[in-house]
Formats: structure tokens, C-alpha cells, sequence
């Protein structure tokens, strides 16, 4: 069952509507931050906080009210799914928790929350993803934080879907930067790196890999050095992180394992 809240308050569906004035109706302007809700808390819910105080704070606005909007959207959905999957043995401990904050004309700021069950993607665990690289150029806006203004994202995702791809890598100029929905980690001469300093959104997921000792460089990946790959994984909040398989018709080595090691070391830091 879908879950609502509006301003720290669970509504019903109908309910569950931006004022008119609020900037992401007039402008498309907010921030968004997506949760994994795992046995009964959201993973790494202080980082991503975090990461939304930066957004909204480089945006020139204070982040005092948005934040508080956001904890309190935050535990209401929590304890609300955390109920429901206790009284309903149907219902997957697992969630997808998503929470927008718009500031708004009349003053103020809005938030929007919805939780929802979430099916990690056991065959892509499995057998890895198939990604291509989309036509359009990465837009390099991650430095505005996880702007709503999303568009982007979701046309290189349609683009590649309509291909049999599983998702888009955007890259710039010949360097892949990130995915669609998830942060690049590759393996290359025995070393994992990420992409960093080319506008990609910082990653919360790659933040806590590293927290957890896994030694991460910061490194350049050129559509023309996919062939040297030890291994390609994509990484974000919700599949934590799955490996890739392909990348437009071109094999890449076995790395399904060692994303199952990498996915099993952050589980056991929220566990911690």
C-alpha cells in the first residue's frame, strides 16, 4: 500500500497536492531526496539530510524550515510503514521512501512525501544490467543538489529503455559521468573509482562505502577505456549497488559478486 504525507502530516492520496504557488508548480524548483526503508529505519537518513541542506542552501535559501519539513515527512512515513509491515505479513519490510521540499510564494516551504513497498531486483543481482549510453549530454547539475527539474533524466532513461537497455549512462565530451539514476563505480588496474568534479550529484551510497573502508579513488572514465574495465557497478539508494554486465553490446567482466559483497558491507553498516 502507497503511503502520503503532506507537510509532516500522512493524508490520503487525494489529499496529497502542492499549493499552486508552491516553485515547483510555477518553476519546476525543489529538491528531492529517495530513502530505503530497511527493517524499520531509513538508510542513511542523516547523510541524506545532510545532502539536502547543501542543496537548499546553495539555492540562497535557509534550510531551518525545509529540514524540519523533511524529518518530520521522514518519521511519520517511517513509523507509518513500519506499522503496516508489522500487521501485514504480505506487506515487504523493504520501502521506497521519496521526500520533496519546495519553497513556496506566499512564504514557507511545502513538503510532499510518499512511501511506498520496493522489490530489490533480484535478477539484475543476479546477472548484472544492460546499460547505453544515452544521445543526450550529461547536463552537469548535480552541483544544484537532487533538483526536481529531472527531465533530463527521465528522457535518457525512455531513450535507452526503447533500445532493451536497463539504463542510461550520460556521458560529456566522451566521459561518462553518471547514470541515469545512480553514480558510476568501476574497477580498473585493482582499484575502485567514481566519477568526481564533473557535475555529477554526489552520491550518499558512495559516501557510505567509503565510510565502511572500501577505498575509493577519484578517476576519469572515458567511453574508450570500457574495454580495460575490471568491472563496472552502478550505485544508488534504493538497489544499493548492481553490477553491469553490458554497456552497449559490449561484454564487460563478471562483477556480480563482488556488487553482492559491496551491497552486503552497507546493509551491515545500517545494521550497525
Amino acid at each position: 500500500m502507497v503511503l502520503h504525507c503532506l507537510d509532516g502530516s500522512c493524508v490520503a492520496e487525494a489529499s496529497a497536492v502542492l499549493p499552486a504557488d508552491s516553485a515547483l508548480v510555477r518553476f519546476g524548483e525543489g529538491w528531492f531526496e529517495t530513502l530505503r526503508i530497511e527493517r524499520g529505519r531509513a538508510m542513511f537518513l542523516e547523510a541524506h539530510r545532510t545532502r539536502l541542506h547543501r542543496s537548499v542552501q546553495a539555492a540562497g535559501y535557509d534550510s531551518h524550515q525545509p529540514l524540519q519539513l523533511f524529518d518530520a515527512t521522514a518519521a511519520a512515513l517511517v513509523a507509518a510503514h513500519r506499522e503496516r509491515s508489522s500487521s501485514d505479513e504480505e506487506t515487504p519490510t523493504i520501502g521506497r521512501l521519496r521526500i520533496l521540499v519546495t519553497p513556496r510564494d506566499s512564504g514557507g516551504w511545502s513538503a510532499l512525501g510518499r512511501c511506498e513497498p520496493y522489490a530489490p531486483p533480484m535478477e539484475a543481482y543476479r546477472s548484472g544490467l544492460r546499460v547505453s549510453i544515452a544521445s543526450l549530454s550529461h547536463p552537469q547539475s548535480g552541483r544544484i543538489g537532487k533538483s526536481a527539474s529531472y527531465h533530463w533524466s527521465r528522457y535518457a532513461q525512455r531513450e535507452v529503455e526503447a533500445r532493451g537497455a536497463d539504463e542510461a549512462l550520460l556521458a560529456r565530451e566522451g566521459v561518462l559521468i553518471e547514470a541515469a539514476s545512480a553514480a558510476l563505480l568501476w574497477r580498473e588496474g585493482g582499484q575502485w573509482y567514481t566519477s568526481e568534479g564533473h557535475g555529477e550529484l554526489p552520491s550518499v551510497t558512495l559516501a557510505e562505502l567509503r565510510q565502511a573502508g572500501i577505498n575509493i579513488g577519484a578517476g576519469v572514465l572515458r567511453e574508450t577505456a570500457l574495454p580495460r574495465l575490471q568491472a563496472l557497478c552502478l550505485v544508488s539508494a534504493l538497489r544499493l549497488v548492481v553490477a553491469v554486465r553490458e554497456v552497449d553490446a559490449l561484454s564487460l567482466p563478471e562483477a556480480t559478486v563482488e556488487a553482492q559483497s559491496l551491497r552486503k558491507l552497507l546493509l551491515a553498516r545500517h545494521d550497525a
